[in-house]
């Protein structure tokens, strides 16, 4: 099995889509066997990051739990009620109603429950698939149906789908936050890239991603991305983060001729300075993710 790294933000709007799917050519085109996985299965964009779908490789159905009542045999204890942390069980005129929108599927009502009234069952949530993108990068990404649940479900299936690739790397772009998506892109995982802009909300997010990672004992790296924005925020983020800055990158409107044109930076503009920038700081990982 390879090595993973995550990227990821802490925060939406800062980049993480740009580094991971500039990353992912950078690899490819140097010859490493690369896989990217787009973990943020809420707003999932990282194959149209990377050109769009040149050819679907496989699709299939996502399916997670939930629960139903069996009111022939419900007695209306309420034991259900009390242990349900999603609070997706109430009480009606003919026993504990489930608010579907809510329940997770973990069961533990059906483990207090007396008379075993309450079963498990199979719902379709979204859809998880692999394609391949086209600048040549193979992504398996996946999508909630809209109002589902089992996001961080979701992102551990996709991570062991991509697994069965066996790439040299697995790039992973997680979604926002630190959620449970970002917990289950962090599982496993061998390094994390942190990408922070010079503003306190993503200094805040970055930081707690941070505590995340070390409790996860895995090593972390940061990009400070559109650091012109703030110069003087920019430094002390530099010096105060908690973690090495391994380069910067400045603001810059190639970046949204890349987005609009679905293609990576590094193959629009591979003589521009921001592409020399990546380059060196993805040179930086690479070096890392040897040792």
């Amino acid at each position: 099995m390879g090595v993973e790294v995550v990227v990821a933000s802490g925060k939406g709007g800062t980049g993480k889509t740009f580094i991971s799917s500039n990353l992912s050519y950078f690899l490819r085109e140097r010859g490493v066997g690369v896989v990217s996985v787009d973990a943020d299965v809420e707003a999932p964009d990282l194959l149209l990051a990377l050109g769009g779908v040149e050819e679907i490789l496989w699709r299939e159905k996502f399916k997670g739990q939930t629960v139903e009542i069996d009111y022939d045999t419900c007695v209306k204890c309420g034991a259900c009620i009390g242990v349900c942390r999603f609070n997706a069980l109430k009480m009606g005129d003919r026993g504990p109603i489930v608010d579907y929108a809510l329940c997770e599927g973990f069961g533990t009502c059906m483990l207090v429950c007396p008379t075993a009234s309450i079963s498990s069952k199979s719902v379709k949530r979204g859809e998880l698939y692999a394609a391949r993108s086209k600048s040549g990068v193979l992504v398996v990404t996946g999508d909630l149906d809209v109002g589902e649940k089992n996001s961080g479900l979701l992102v551990y299936n996709l991570k062991s789908r991509a697994r069965e690739y066996n790439a040299e790397v697995l790039v992973v772009d997680a979604a926002p936050g630190i959620g449970c998506p970002v917990i289950s892109s962090l599982a496993g995982a061998n390094l994390l890239v942190v990408v922070v802009e010079p503003s306190p909300q993503s200094v805040k997010g970055a930081s707690r991603l941070l505590e995340l990672a070390e409790k996860l004992k895995i090593e972390s790296l940061a990009v400070l991305n559109k650091y012109d924005l703030n110069l003087g925020f920019a430094e002390k983020i530099e010096k105060n983060l908690g973690c090495e800055v391994i380069g910067r990158v400045g603001y810059d409107e190639k970046v949204v001729e890349s987005y609009t044109s679905m293609v990576p930076l590094l193959k629009m503009y591979p003589e521009a300075q921001i592409s020399k920038n990546l380059v060196e700081i993805f040179e930086k990982i690479e070096d890392r993710l040897k040792t």
